[in-house]
């Protein structure tokens, strides 16, 4: 017999928890494809578009003003009805000048909170991973599958760099130490920011975690659900817990 591929269905009760769409009027959901983010951590363009910003009745809309580039995401227009739309990414709605950037906020791993259109081209990327190129430096892969070649050699796996999207310049380094500011974007406790006061590594018996101040409360989470977003303050508008 021929080897079977995964299923393409996507069921709207076995969508993800901050998906803002009834789960129970219909069986079946638009089906997030491969990308730049994790489909368990992306918006399809079609859920977005027409149940969570409300610019679209009908799928067929949805996938109407897709086709005409009406949906811009970090500035590129998205006509893939697929497309996953995840963490940090800013999303436009062509000619005019509204946009939003989604978030952890509200108890959901994603929300679109509205910014300035000064912030347009800004964007957090969390360091997945690095790599030493051929030539001697050094390649940064983000969370969004964006990748940088830089010469510092300092940033490692958990740093954060704030780039200007539309320049494709990295403007900062966020280090994942004591002092700077963390966001919780997974999780039980995600949407909670506060000041990094210490960074625990792991052990044969435990995993790495984060203990972060928000205000007189200590709270511990697991490394990997933790994203640097500035040092004294968030270096973008997100919206989320201060």
């Amino acid at each position: 017999m021929a080897k079977k591929g995964g299923s393409t269905v996507r069921k709207r009760e076995l969508l993800p928890e901050f998906y803002q769409t009834p789960k129970k009027e219909y069986v079946f959901a638009t089906n997030a494809g491969p990308g730049p983010h994790p489909k368990w951590l992306a918006y399809d363009p079609v859920t977005l578009i027409r149940d969570v910003l409300g610019y679209a009745r009908t799928a067929w809309e949805a996938k109407k003003g897709l086709r005409m580039g009406m949906l811009l995401v970090n500035n590129k227009a998205v006509r893939d009805h697929q497309f996953p739309i995840g963490l940090f990414d800013v999303i436009n709605i062509k000619g005019t000048d509204i946009y939003y950037r989604l978030v952890p906020s509200k108890g959901k791993e994603l929300y679109p909170l509205k910014i300035d259109k000064q912030e347009k081209d800004l964007k957090i990327i969390k360091v997945i991973k690095k790599v030493k190129t051929k030539g001697g430096k050094l390649q940064y892969m983000g969370h969004d599958s964006s990748s940088y070649i830089l010469e510092d050699s300092s940033i490692h796996t958990g740093d954060s760099l704030l780039v200007n999207i539309a320049e494709n310049k990295v403007l900062d380094v966020f280090k994942l130490e004591k002092g700077n500011t963390g966001l919780v974007y997974r999780g039980r406790r995600v949407g909670v920011i506060g000041k990094i006061d210490e960074v625990i590594p792991s052990t044969y018996s435990r995993i790495a975690t984060v203990r972060l101040l928000k205000g007189d409360e200590s709270v511990t989470v697991t490394r990997d659900y933790i994203v640097v977003v500035g040092k004294e303050k968030p270096a973008i508008k997100l919206g989320v817990e201060e």
